[in-house]
């Protein structure tokens, strides 16, 4: 074990080698603008002979997908890759297997993104592709309908699945009548609405270079990166037509919602409000939650709901952040007599965590394992250029990761403290959802069918 971990530790810093700087820099991340004025940033990366990109258009996510085409932006995700300009799907996917090109996009709820990787010598053919397939593609119905039908398969067999339909069920509880509550997977009825038309219409008016957010990385220079920016993005329309989006309003009294399935366990979820990655607090949220829910077995929710206990089979928790929605959720899966004494005994741990400081070690381990484990994320150069790209979305500073360890360090049992009184200010929380087995007498809202789907 000890050389498995000696051995991935040289790959990590052998990728690193040529971005970390003399001041320790986590990654040299630049930024730069091309001739035709694109900004982006980039990452070079001279170990391997590889080019990756990163790109979104900021906005353009299933939030603008029309009520009655509910997947539009998922099904235009699926098939941008088959098939642009000259290339039908066929000819378009033999090219990108042919020369190893890993391309693909993918509509979130917030942003419609892409992502490329190639060899540099085949660098040529590969970001003309990517340009084909942003500025041409030719949503082919043969290829709509291939993709159409995978994507009904994929909804029908998640039905079966009590923690997809909790999270079908979380998110409607939750956002309510807002565009996130919406399964941006797309429903049955919505995907089997969208058109060719509709698919073009999207991409010529969510996709404009002001909302252009672009991440590069590899054994390329900055001039370089910014040749291929333009030669890919540049004839695109100057400006976007999006919807505009207001902030979630969390439930104002807590919701309690159930959904019976041919289960013999319960999935369970809890959320409440939380707070942006940009607030102050955010670095003691990282902490707060890798001691509560996020850190495996070390965590307290596993350590003490299921091994001391033996209420779940497993727990954990996680902070959402969202352009326009930010919360805590802690999920678990359990049998269903086990629900009510596992949701009481995650409230315990949460009110001991509103007023009583985390011990020294509790701490010191969180922190040690945040930091620590930073680097392993860029083991990759597409997670480089990956990387540069959350940071934008997420409105970071370009040094966010160089001042990462400094500010988790900075981190005290007081603030963690501080920080779960913010979020768990009421322990109940603002949403509890149960679905699978649910246990007999429950008082919750029994819920007959779930919303999003057909």
């Amino acid at each position: 074990m000890k050389n498995i971990i000696l051995t991935i530790g040289f790959f990590v810093m052998s990728v690193l080698s040529q971005t970390v700087q003399a001041d320790d820099r986590i990654l040299d991340i630049q930024s730069h603008t091309s001739p035709a004025g694109i900004e982006f940033w980039h990452v070079e990366d001279r170990t391997l002979p590889i080019l990756t990109m990163h790109f979104a258009f900021r906005g353009a996510g299933s939030l603008n997908d029309p009520d009655d085409m509910i997947g539009l932006g998922q099904l235009i995700s699926n098939t941008m890759d088959e098939g642009a300009a000259d290339r039908d799907s066929q000819a378009f996917q033999k090219a990108l297997e042919d020369h190893a090109i890993d391309l693909s996009f993918n509509s979130t709820r917030d942003h419609f993104t892409g992502k490329i990787k190639t060899i540099k010598r085949h660098a040529d053919l590969a970001f003309e592709l990517l340009r084909d397939a942003v500025q041409q593609p030719r949503f082919d119905e043969e290829a709509i309908n291939r993709m159409r039908n995978a994507n009904i398969s994929r909804i029908k067999s998640s039905q079966a699945r009590a923690n997809w339909m909790a999270s079908r069920l979380m998110n409607d509880a939750y956002y309510g009548d807002h565009p996130y509550a919406r399964n941006s997977g797309g429903t049955i009825s919505g995907l089997e609405a969208v058109t060719a038309e509709a698919m073009r219409d999207f991409v010529k008016s969510k996709f404009g270079r002001n909302n252009l957010v672009l991440a590069t990385a590899g054994d390329m220079s900055a001039d370089e990166a910014a040749a291929i920016i333009d030669q890919v993005f540049s004839k695109l329309p100057q400006n976007s037509d999006l919807k505009d989006i207001s902030a979630v309003s969390p439930p104002a009294q807590p919701l309690q919602k159930a959904y019976k399935m041919d289960s013999p366990q319960s999935v369970v979820q809890m959320a409440w409000p939380a707070f942006a990655k940009t607030d102050d607090d955010y670095h003691a949220l990282r902490v707060l939650n890798h001691i509560l829910g996020g850190g495996g077995f070390s965590s307290l929710l596993m350590d003490e709901v299921r091994e001391q206990q033996g209420l779940t089979y497993g727990i954990y928790s996680h902070p959402v952040h969202m352009d326009y929605a930010d919360y805590m959720v802690i999920e678990s899966a359990t049998a269903p007599e086990s629900v009510a004494p596992m949701v009481q005994s995650v409230q315990d741990i949460l009110t001991r965590l509103t007023q009583d400081n985390v011990t020294d070690q509790q701490l010191s381990e969180a922190k040690s394992y945040l930091i620590g484990s930073l680097p392993l994320r860029f083991s990759s150069t597409l997670s480089l250029s990956g990387a540069a790209l959350r940071m934008q979305l997420d409105g970071r500073e370009i040094t966010a990761l160089d001042d990462f360890a400094s500010h988790i360090n900075a981190v005290t049992a007081e603030d963690v403290k501080r920080v779960a009184g913010r979020i768990f200010r009421n322990i109940n929380p603002t949403v509890k959802i149960v679905t699978g087995a649910v246990p007999a007498n429950i008082d919750y809202d029994m819920v007959q069918s779930i919303p999003g789907i057909e």
